[in-house]
């Protein structure tokens, strides 16, 4: 009985020790090194799962640069990438990634900052940019409680 009850109190210390080994402790990890790797990681995520909207998004963008109005299949293509990319940004594992990096570091501009830089590397325009960051479904997914 009294090793029963050892072996119950070992395993619980180790579970919990393990627990807490785990847990990074901000103060140590949250280096700019350490942020950029793992922001890097998160965008390389969300990039490879959204490469046909962004493809969309863009020549959308590329339209408007130009002072043209997007065609009416380029406007249905446009829609259908912003389908594929609010799944993404409210379901895919990137920006889980990055709300959980943010959330680490205490530093809710974080996402947006690594979004607006993945948009940009892209090749998207400031002013599609500026479109999808005003939207509600874009704001609400890069809400670090999200």
């Amino acid at each position: 009985m009294k090793n029963m009850i050892l072996r119950s109190i070992m395993t619980i210390s180790a579970v919990y020790l393990a627990a807490c080994a785990s847990t990074p402790d901000p103060a140590k990890v949250c280096t700019s090194e350490w942020i950029g790797e793992r922001s890097d990681k998160a965008i390389s995520k969300i990039s490879g799962k959204s490469s046909s909207s962004l493809k969309a998004l863009k020549k959308a963008s590329e339209s408007w640069v130009k002072g043209e109005e997007p065609s009416f299949f380029t406007l249905l293509a446009l829609n259908n990438a912003t389908k594929s990319l609010r799944n993404e940004l409210t379901n895919g594992q990137g920006i889980k990634d990055l709300r959980t990096l943010s959330k680490t570091c205490n530093d809710p501009k974080l996402i947006s900052d690594a979004m607006g830089d993945f948009m940009r590397d892209q090749g998207l325009s400031e002013r599609m940019i500026a479109f999808i960051e005003k939207l509600e479904i874009y704001q609400n997914a890069i809400a670090p409680d999200a």
